[in-house]
């Protein structure tokens, strides 16, 4: 599949480049002839497994974060607190909800940029099963607004106010895409657990696609990728 396999990032030596199809037993996904980064897969691997020793059962899934088309390029895609006011904002949302059961939030995310001149985020969530088990209903209320309880209105509202709009703003449709199931087509979950060999290779798989050097802007003051540090 690769013709020349150098062990090292070409722009980043400390990156070590993972060309296999399956990573510590798990399969992982080859992107675009793109080999993977080997540190991301292990720290995404570690960050799984945390997550299934905590919580007895894990609800995962995969979500996009995409800046709307009509917004200019600024400083504000100049690095990351975009994406750290998300995450501040949504563990407000998460706490603010106050379920029967402490949600634990845990994630790995990456930076990409290609064909535009705004980068996206892809994210893995993970929260306590018994918090949380679905991401709800994704289209906007009738008021064209985010205003709903569920995971995916509470994730729209944290990542609008995370670029300084409104959270009732109504002109912006689903800036966050649910990732799809690669067989089925359909949005894409798994409960985890720490018995379930099928679901974290599902998980791993899923994940993996965070760890591709495609499309990753390496070596620019600006991290691509990390993962939540509890």
């Amino acid at each position: 599949m690769f013709s020349h396999c150098p062990l090292r990032h070409p722009n980043n030596d400390k990156l070590r480049l993972f060309y296999e199809d399956t990573y510590r037993g798990y399969s992982v996904i080859q992107y675009k002839k793109s080999p993977l980064i080997e540190n991301f897969l292990e720290r995404s691997f570690f960050t799984l497994n945390l997550a299934q020793e905590k919580n007895r059962t894990t609800f995962a899934f995969r979500v996009d974060l995409h800046f709307p088309k009509a917004m200019k390029r600024s400083s504000i895609h100049n690095n990351n607190t975009v994406l750290t006011r998300f995450f501040r904002f949504f563990f407000y949302e998460l706490k603010k909800a106050n379920t029967k059961y402490v949600p634990s939030p845990r994630y790995l995310w990456a930076r990409e940029q290609v064909g535009s001149e705004k980068p996206h985020y892809h994210l893995m969530l993970l929260l306590n099963k018994d918090a949380y088990d679905s991401l709800g209903v994704f289209s906007p209320g009738k008021d064209g607004t985010y205003s709903r309880q569920n995971l995916y209105h509470r994730m729209m509202r944290s990542w609008l106010k995370a670029m300084n709009f409104a959270a009732d703003e109504s002109c912006f449709k689903q800036l966050i895409n649910v990732s799809k199931d690669h067989l089925t087509g359909r949005p894409w979950s798994s409960i985890l657990n720490i018995e379930n060999w099928y679901a974290m290779n599902d998980a791993m798989y899923m994940a993996s696609y965070l760890c591709k050097t495609y499309s990753k802007i390496i070596n620019q003051s600006t991290h691509v990728f990390d993962s939540s540090r509890r």
